[in-house]
């Protein structure tokens, strides 16, 4: 079963009456594996999969273009999971390890290469993406756990699906997709409940053709996938607000 969930704004700016209103959003997707399983079994799996929490940041919004149904954007993601304190103690020095206990930030150099991560990638990027990712570690305020930070800084185009029936007077929902190559089995994706997904208003290139809303709220998509499939290859699609 695919899971999507997208973080759509709310509230419009002031504008001219000519200016088409813009929601900004995010969706989050991950896998899950349904072929051939129990609902008993599904659960089981649900309940090892590794939970990732992911925020998303729009930083700049470029051109929107909307003959080819594709936007310019530059964003940050954060996506942060928990693992034990002993499995990560080893792999730091005298001083990192004082850091990460005391509650302060710990950066991980080349943890990809070595260590467990969701393997995360962009479903709705255009041609290749300019990425930079880093990781960090640091102990929670909240829970008391040690969580691992992936940052990844993206910069490119992504394909969105723009429907002008209204012009000029539209409203229009940009996306990110965020997607993993792990099934449910592995990981499970979800919103981070204590640090909150936004968009920076200021870095807006298109502001004489559209306003844009302030606030990113969150949807869920859920498509499922089957071993077997009819003539058609169709894939069946539900909703969850």
């Amino acid at each position: 079963m695919l899971k999507c969930m997208t973080f759509t704004n709310d509230y419009l700016s002031g504008a001219g009456q000519t200016s088409q209103g813009l929601f900004v959003s995010s969706a989050l997707t991950v896998f899950q594996k349904t072929i051939q399983e129990t609902q008993d079994l599904s659960t089981m799996n649900l309940n090892k999969a590794t939970k990732v929490y992911i925020r998303l940041m729009f930083l700049r919004i470029g051109e929107i273009d909307t003959l080819n149904e594709k936007y310019q954007a530059q964003a940050s993601i954060e996506s942060r999971w928990s693992i034990e304190l002993d499995k990560l103690l080893p792999n730091l020095s005298a001083d990192e390890q004082k850091r990460l206990i005391d509650g302060k930030s710990v950066s991980l150099v080349k943890y990809a290469e070595s260590h467990w991560h969701p393997q995360l990638y962009i479903e709705n990027a255009l041609g290749d993406l300019k990425e930079q990712i880093r990781y960090s570690a640091k102990k929670s305020k909240i829970d008391s756990q040690v969580y691992i930070c992936e940052h990844r800084d993206i910069k490119g185009l992504f394909w969105e699906k723009l429907e002008l029936h209204h012009f000029p007077s539209d409203v229009q929902d940009l996306s990110i997709s965020i997607a993993s190559l792990l099934y449910d089995d592995k990981v499970l994706l979800t919103t981070d409940p204590y640090h909150s997904s936004g968009v920076n208003r200021e870095a807006f290139v298109d502001q004489q053709e559209w306003s844009l809303y302030e606030y990113v709220d969150t949807k869920q998509r859920y498509i499922k996938e089957f071993l077997f499939r009819g003539g058609n290859g169709e894939e069946e699609e539900e909703e969850e607000e």
